[in-house]
């Protein structure tokens, strides 16, 4: 009995030290501060390599980290998206204006076919 009420205040402390090290850390890191603070954060962070974290010889044992392809493709199909989004857009409600007004005759086509 004892015994779990440890372990649920050993795990309530460690969920909580947890908790307080993410926020001190991303708090010193700047991310909670104005958005040139954040920009600058995740310049950083992006621009970051796993080699300036770790020491040489755990490193040297990892094996090539790349992008996959398919990554890189989706990633240039919604820029696409992005660019061409009012395009997109107005094509999505031509077609569902194009839609509601056939809708009758669709209808009727459908109840033909059932009878």
């Amino acid at each position: 009995m004892a015994m779990g009420k440890l372990f649920s205040v050993v795990k309530l402390s460690t969920k909580l030290g947890l908790s307080g090290l993410a926020v001190y850390t991303t708090y010193n890191l700047g991310i909670w501060g104005n958005c040139k603070q954040g920009e600058q954060v995740f310049y950083k962070l992006q621009s970051a390599k796993l080699t300036d974290v770790l020491p040489e010889e755990i490193t040297s044992q990892l094996p090539e980290m790349t992008v996959p392809e398919e990554l890189t493709g989706t990633i240039t199909a919604v820029g696409d998206v992005k660019k061409n989004m009012w395009g997109y857009y107005n094509s999505g409600v031509g077609r569902v204006c194009g839609g509601l007004a056939s809708l009758p005759d669709t209808v009727k086509g459908w109840s033909d076919q059932a009878v």
